[in-house]
């Protein structure tokens, strides 16, 4: 979830190396330098926050199977819709870990748009 979240991606590519046709290296050397929230799982918040987006990124796993395996476009549609709300919920779970301001999700989330 950490790795996928806007954040941390937006991060990844400000330190990473962009390859020709604007992609990004996912090398060990950059992802190294992620600054990874350790869970305290001691603190009850921390735990609860940290179960909610394992449940969170199970869904989005079991959703992109059935969007995989989903015949009509208008189920695919559907799962896409589902997916994207998943993916929200996920990046606002990593914003609030990080005790980001509304002012820095929206630095994240208008740099995630480029």
């Amino acid at each position: 979830a950490l790795l996928n979240s806007s954040l941390l991606d937006l991060y990844l590519k400000r330190i990473s190396t962009t390859m020709r046709g604007g992609f990004f290296r996912y090398f060990t050397q950059f992802i190294g330098q992620l600054p990874i929230h350790r869970i305290d799982f001691a603190d009850p918040e921390e735990k609860a926050t940290h179960d909610r987006m394992v449940q969170l990124v199970d869904s989005m796993l079991a959703l992109y199977k059935q969007q995989g395996a989903a015949k009509a476009d208008a189920d695919r549609e559907l799962f896409q819709r589902q997916i994207n709300a998943t993916d929200r919920e996920i990046n606002n779970l990593v914003y609030e870990l990080y005790g980001l301001t509304k002012e820095e999700i929206k630095i994240v989330e208008e740099g995630a748009k480029k």
